[in-house]
């Protein structure tokens, strides 16, 4: 939409425009019928190095949506 659209880029890369994303199974007990296998499963592989690389590189016409910053000595 970017080629449609009026707007511009004013202002990007400061600290105050971080963004983050994250992700997390909800709970089993409260959820019982949840697929917490399933869930845990996308998890590990979202903070794996495989999952991290796709998400750096997944691109809209060419550029990068996201910035892969799973900590993985944390995660889980």
């Amino acid at each position: 939409m970017a080629d449609k659209s009026p707007l511009k880029v004013l202002h990007e890369g400061d600290k105050d425009l971080f963004n983050p994303y994250g992700i997390m199974a909800v709970s089993q007990t409260r959820y019982p019928d949840i697929n917490h296998a399933g869930a845990q499963a996308l998890i590990d592989w979202m903070v794996s190095a495989e999952g991290q690389q796709a998400i750096g590189e997944f691109k809209v016409n060419g550029t990068v949506l996201f910035t892969p910053n799973a900590n993985t000595s944390t995660a889980h």
